[in-house]
């Protein structure tokens, strides 16, 4: 004897593989919008960056070791969302003699355009800060290239030892910086130094992450319409 069904009764037979692989993506893209939605949270809430060094910035003036016949060291780095190659170079801070690896100018563009010390001027002045800045190597960081003096993590202990000067010496980081192009070398901007502070500035506004999780969560719900109407058109979704 069968069981009689309501036919108001909705009947749903989910196809498997298509309602596994849509509860991942969901979770994925739920995640996605969550962690955008915490970065948006994190920089609202942030104080400017700028109340990071300004108890310790000082005017600075530093002879560079131009005596020294090695290359620049050149760090990748990003300023303007626009990757650069800053230049490092060898000096003593003139007020108190103290060595430092100081942070001279940047070339802007993907490859680094090479560069001896001995080019550079005798002494450079700033407005900046000393400091010793070493940052954890990311995973998705390439490879350092030493031999080339090319580095993707500033590793002052590591570029010090390169030049083969003794002593590891703390870091000058000009506020402003000079981003020089790559094409022309005689072509320059100022810019804010974002490797001057404690941690790398992330250049999006919080403003971008909102529309970012809106954009994840938004692709999740359209996941979602998209299984109802598929499993509708096959039949196995009914009213």
């Amino acid at each position: 004897m069968g069981i009689d069904r309501d036919p108001r009764e909705m009947t749903f037979r989910p196809m498997p593989v298509l309602t596994g692989l849509s509860l991942i993506s969901l979770v994925i893209l739920y995640m996605l919008g969550s962690w955008q939605y915490q970065r948006y949270s994190d920089k609202v809430d942030r104080p400017p960056p700028e109340a990071d060094v300004a108890a310790v910035v000082m005017s600075l003036e530093i002879d560079i070791d131009l005596s020294h016949p090695g290359n620049i060291q050149q760090v990748y780095g990003f300023a303007d969302s626009e990757p650069i190659w800053r230049r490092y170079a060898p000096g003593r801070v003139v007020a108190t003699d103290e060595p430092v690896l100081v942070m001279v100018e940047a070339t802007g563009g993907a490859m680094p355009v090479d560069a001896l010390i001995a080019k550079l001027p005798p002494t450079i002045a700033f407005d900046g800060i000393l400091a010793v800045r070493e940052r954890n190597k990311s995973s998705f960081n390439a490879q350092d290239n030493p031999e080339q003096d090319q580095w993707y993590t500033l590793a002052p202990e590591k570029m010090w030892n390169r030049l083969a000067l003794e002593n590891v010496p703390r870091v000058a980081e000009p506020i402003i910086m000079t981003v020089r192009n790559a094409a022309d070398l005689s072509q320059s901007r100022l810019t804010p130094n974002p490797y001057a502070f404690s941690e790398p500035i992330d250049p999006l506004p919080p403003e971008r992450h909102f529309g970012y999780a809106l954009t994840w969560w938004g692709m999740a719900l359209g996941l979602i319409g998209v299984y109802v109407a598929l499993h509708r058109a096959r039949g196995r979704l009914k009213f």
